[in-house]
């Protein structure tokens, strides 16, 4: 992640449950292109619904095929990388 990127998102305030690669400020993923699978899952399944289009989660629950460990929001921050 480009140096000037990570110091913008690094200084946005953190709504509770916000992803910390969430650009807040563009309303925009930080890292879409390398994004990891459960980000791109989220939304269309039954459970990873987004809260602004929940229609769109018609698929059943995600595959998932490892445990997650965290969430980028809350148990992992900036100071873990």
């Amino acid at each position: 992640m480009p140096r000037k990127l990570r110091d913008e998102l690094e200084k946005q305030p953190r709504l509770y449950g916000t992803c910390m690669f969430y650009d807040l400020d563009r309303d925009q993923c930080g890292i879409h292109a390398a994004r990891p699978d459960i980000c791109r899952m989220f939304g269309y399944h039954k459970d990873l619904v987004c809260f602004r289009k929940p229609e769109l989660a018609t698929k059943e629950p995600a595959p998932l095929k490892q445990k997650h460990i965290g969430y980028l929001s809350i148990d992992i921050t900036w100071k873990d990388f």
